[in-house]
């Protein structure tokens, strides 16, 4: 590309708020405004979004990346792109072709990060509405899984075992759009701000849910225990404060590929800090995976980043009141430490009551959190 070309796109990019990078015809990076650009971009992470009459839509690919965008790109595109530093789609503007030869010289890329996208609409009224629909095709489906359970235990009686097995097979689809479900519902509570902070015994609501964790998870063959300490008052928000512990235990069930799974649950006070933790007796979590644990809409299964928002939901949370997480792991397990500041000057007719009927239920979200972490995801 001659240089004067490289200076007027430079000119034209240099203050975007947005990550670009002006590449040669050979996607090597003549220049970018984001220091973690690779100097070179690997074709293979550039994956093909169906087009359907013009319209750029998003197609699930699997892992084999089956379709990989092709290069000389003649027109402007939408694609796909995943490496170790992002995962988002990126708009792929051709810039100059030689006319004589017909060459394409060389691209701009502006790459958009999914989610940031996603964030900018979910206070819309579509998303309002797209929520509750969600919400009640959750409490639908919940109420069908309760009911064949039902139909199994007569069925079990009358002894149809084929038809045991037809009814395990609805229960298998039924379950995996409860999973569906939960996980739309966590970009929600992600990307809204309405947090509802009160100030409240945390030991006690803890206690409470823990119970129900309990239970819940003693159907699915985990072993839960916990020790809490008692008194300890933070200011939180109960229904995210919930969703931060489950996601926590249901990631000590889910990425656990022990037989026998075990998760020890802990809350004590110590200088003015309350301290959550979960251990689980996994099988640690890798170094070349644990720095992206954090990040949204991903996870530490060898399939790199696919689709969970758990942790940064969790850290969403201890951010915003002031603490933090860290954890432990090793080949015999891993433990992850919330770190949260104890309110100062109690006065205990202030202190808000939980409401222990949000964790019960036909199908309660502690039921559901279980219900994902126990979908076979092969998870290798």
């Amino acid at each position: 590309m001659e240089k004067n070309k490289l200076e007027i796109l430079l000119n034209l990019f240099s203050a975007s708020s947005d990550k670009v990078a002006i590449v040669d015809e050979n996607l090597k990076v003549l220049w970018s405004n984001d220091k973690d650009m690779s100097e070179t971009l690997n074709r293979t992470e550039f994956i093909e979004f169906s087009v359907d009459e013009g319209i750029d839509c998003v197609e699930y690919v699997d892992d084999d990346y089956s379709l990989i965008a092709e290069f000389p790109i003649k027109s402007e595109k939408v694609l796909k792109y995943e490496s170790e530093q992002f995962v988002c789609s990126v708009n792929v503007l051709p810039v100059f072709q030689d006319e004589k030869r017909e060459k394409l010289e060389g691209y701009v890329m502006t790459f958009h990060s999914f989610f940031e996208e996603m964030k900018k609409h979910i206070n819309s009224p579509f998303a309002v509405i797209l929520k509750k629909y969600f919400r009640t095709f959750r409490n639908t489906a919940s109420e069908v899984v309760f009911n064949t359970g039902l139909i199994d235990q007569r069925l079990e009686d009358l002894e149809e075992y084929d038809l045991i097995d037809k009814n395990a097979n609805i229960n298998k689809v039924l379950n995996n759009v409860l999973s569906s479900c939960a996980n739309f519902e966590e970009v929600f509570i992600y990307g809204a701000n309405d947090f509802n902070i009160v100030l409240a015994n945390a030991s006690e609501f803890i206690t409470d849910l823990m119970h129900f964790v309990e239970h819940a998870a003693r159907k699915i063959g985990v072993q839960v225990s916990y020790k809490i300490n008692e008194d300890i008052y933070l200011k939180l928000d109960y229904s995210r404060f919930m969703v931060a512990i489950m996601n926590l235990i249901s990631n000590g069930i889910k990425y656990n590929l022990s037989d026998k799974k075990k998760i020890i649950v802990e809350f004590y006070e110590l200088d003015d800090y309350a301290y959550f933790i979960v251990t689980d007796n996994g099988i640690g979590i890798s170094n070349d995976r644990a720095y992206k644990i954090f990040e949204p809409f991903s996870n530490v299964k060898k399939s790199g980043l696919r689709e969970s928002l758990g942790l940064s939901i969790v850290k969403k949370f201890v951010d915003k009141f002031g603490g933090g997480i860290t954890y432990k792991t090793d080949t015999s397990g891993t433990s992850f430490i919330l770190k949260l500041p104890c309110a100062d000057d109690i006065d205990v007719n202030e202190v808000n009551l939980p409401n222990t009927d949000y964790f019960k239920g036909t199908y309660s979200p502690i039921d559901i959190f279980l219900l994902k972490a126990n979908i076979d995801e092969n998870i290798d």
